[in-house]
């Protein structure tokens, strides 16, 4: 079989909304394709990365520095609770880190070792995991994604895990009450007749479709492999799919299980002894303990009481990166905060233009944000694929032309009310810079600090003329992100916005793989976007995580959510 792959590695920079990603796969076999990234084998030998399904020719070869004697426990205090250890269904940031380590893909992205010891997954370059390799082929319209698995592979009972565990795995996105079948149209799956086991250890994928996505969506946590046989013993007529019993227990197939679920103190990850690379394994378990305070969480990992945290506010940061005892991991993102403006509520256009143009967006990346931010630009970020920075030049704090903007509105008694959740202190303090800023322009600005259920309730029904919200794409893809955030009739199209043109362009940049298209229909998109003054976009947040300073092999990827498979202790930092 061909395999036609170039386009996807050169051409993709995409990562998508809220989900997460996979724990890396190696192998000791030297016939097999492995994932170990290039510097944290448990055991201090040579690693060998092979491309999937490349026949095994290419390979690089890096030394890793020796781990401890023993391996470490590691401790992380995470940014929420573990609501919920269900894969399918909608949870909090930290829940998805938990699912994360316990279920295995069919791909991975290949890793490679950044400044300060963590792991970043290659945008453009994806290896096997739960498949030992992989092909896919383009077809009439359509993609042929081939994958052969791993006869060794166990779930985390002892149970063989085969390409009926993966079909359904999928079949159970597709036809469950979850929220994952709402992705799979993006690759073009959205039957159970796509799904095809060829043997127990074959499983094939068709799509309707040429999607860029493909193989991101193939790394993400929320398709790997359930324990079909356990999940139909503890179904019922009621759960046909068993989520109730996995609310708190797993069925996996990746490196960690469930050994303790009790959210409200810890929850505990143990080593897969039936893993099939458990050696690789860098730690001996993970315990994510619940710690809701982000000033105690810091002061935690700065007294070397836990290795890992996450969710610090921006404003500890920086005295943070001055202690010697903790490395801030940065990343930088392709998300997005943003001030919607409800075009129902707000019909002017030039009103909104003068919005726009009276936002400090600067003074709320140093003040609010501490610097750990880039300017977004648009509904497609800075430092997102396809981004127009022409379009994005557009997004500016000019007094001037705010006031000439809002005279040629013909309104003089302009009043809002700007709604910020209760639970987000940066967006109350951006809502008061931009307050100020706003009424300095002659536009009077009442901020409303709400409950997040109220603020959802009254954003949903449009009730809010303005309103702070953020955002983070899975696969970073900028028409994964316009779909969301601005189609007609999309749930979290706050501002109303609908424009059939748009709509048009965005349908056609999601199912090509030609990057001049993309590029084209994006920037096109963007243009309409900003002449229509849906947004105020303020800041592409940085991502960070504090470890420890002798913590290292943290791995991080499409999703952004921690993963800690390789992840160990130095005993020479």
């Amino acid at each position: 079989m061909m395999r036609h792959r170039a386009w996807f590695g050169r051409r993709i920079a995409v990562l998508l909304a809220v989900l997460a990603l996979v724990a890396a796969a190696c192998s000791s076999s030297s016939d097999e394709t492995t994932t170990t990234p290039p510097t944290t084998s448990a055991g201090g030998t040579e690693t060998t990365t092979t491309a999937a399904g490349g026949g095994g020719d290419e390979t690089t070869t890096t030394a890793a520095p020796a781990a401890p004697a023993e391996k470490p426990v590691i401790v992380a205090a995470l940014s929420d609770t573990v609501n919920t250890v269900e894969p399918h269904t909608f949870r909090s940031t930290s829940a998805y880190a938990a699912t994360h380590a316990v279920y295995e893909p069919l791909i991975v992205q290949e890793l490679s070792e950044q400044e300060g010891g963590w792991l970043l997954g290659s945008r453009e370059s994806h290896v096997g995991a739960g498949a030992a390799s992989y092909t896919v082929e383009l077809t009439d319209g359509g993609m042929l994604a081939t994958f052969t698995l791993r006869p060794e592979a166990k779930s985390d009972n002892g149970d063989p895990l085969t390409a009926d565990d993966y079909r359904y795995v999928f079949q159970r996105s597709i036809e469950g009450p979850g929220y994952i079948g709402v992705l799979l149209p993006f690759i073009g799956v959205s039957s159970a007749d796509q799904l095809t086991v060829i043997d127990d250890y074959t499983f094939q994928i068709e799509t309707s479709v040429q999607s860029p996505l493909f193989e991101r969506f193939m790394t993400f946590q929320v398709f790997g492999a359930l324990n079909e046989k356990l999940l139909a013993e503890n179904a019922t007529d009621e759960d046909p799919w068993a989520f109730e019993y996995l609310g708190d227990k797993s069925a996996g197939s990746g490196p960690y299980f469930i050994s303790k679920y009790s959210p409200d103190s810890e929850i505990i990850l143990d080593p897969n002894p039936n893993y099939w690379d458990a050696a690789s394994v860098a730690n001996a378990g993970v315990v994510i303990r619940t710690v809701p305070d982000a000033n105690q969480r810091a002061q935690l990992v700065q007294a070397g009481e836990i290795d890992i945290a996450t969710g610090i506010p921006e404003r500890l940061l920086p005295a943070l990166e001055q202690d010697s005892n903790v490395k801030v991991l940065k990343i930088p993102t392709t998300g997005v905060s943003y001030m919607a403006m409800n075009l129902n509520l707000i019909p002017n256009v030039d009103v909104r233009r003068a919005i726009i143009n009276a936002v400090p967006y600067q003074a709320l990346i140093d003040q609010v944000m501490f610097g750990y931010a880039a300017p977004a630009q648009g509904v497609v970020t800075s430092q997102m694929e396809t981004f127009d920075p022409a379009v994005g030049a557009g997004y500016t704090t000019d007094f001037d032309l705010a006031t000439e903007f809002l005279a040629a509105s013909g309104e003089s008694d302009v009043n809002l009310v700007l709604g910020v959740r209760e639970s987000r202190l940066v967006d109350q303090e951006a809502a008061v810079l931009i307050q100020e800023n706003l009424r300095q322009v002659g536009i009077n600005v009442e901020v409303q600090v709400l409950p997040d259920a109220d603020w959802a309730t009254k954003a949903s029904a449009g009730e809010l003329p303005l309103l702070i919200h953020d955002w983070f794409s899975w696969g970073e893809d900028p028409f994964y992100q316009m779909q969301f955030l601005s189609q007609c009739g999309s749930f979290v199209n706050y501002s109303g916005f609908c424009d059939e043109a748009y709509d048009e362009l965005v349908d056609t940049g999601k199912f090509s793989i030609d990057q001049a298209t993309r590029d084209d229909v994006s920037s096109q998109a963007q243009q309409i976007f900003f002449d229509n003054a849906v947004w105020a976009p303020l800041w592409s947040a940085t991502r960070t995580v504090v470890v420890g300073k002798c913590v290292t092999g943290l791995e991080l990827g499409y999703s952004l959510v921690p993963s800690f498979r390789f992840t160990t202790k130095t005993d020479d930092c």
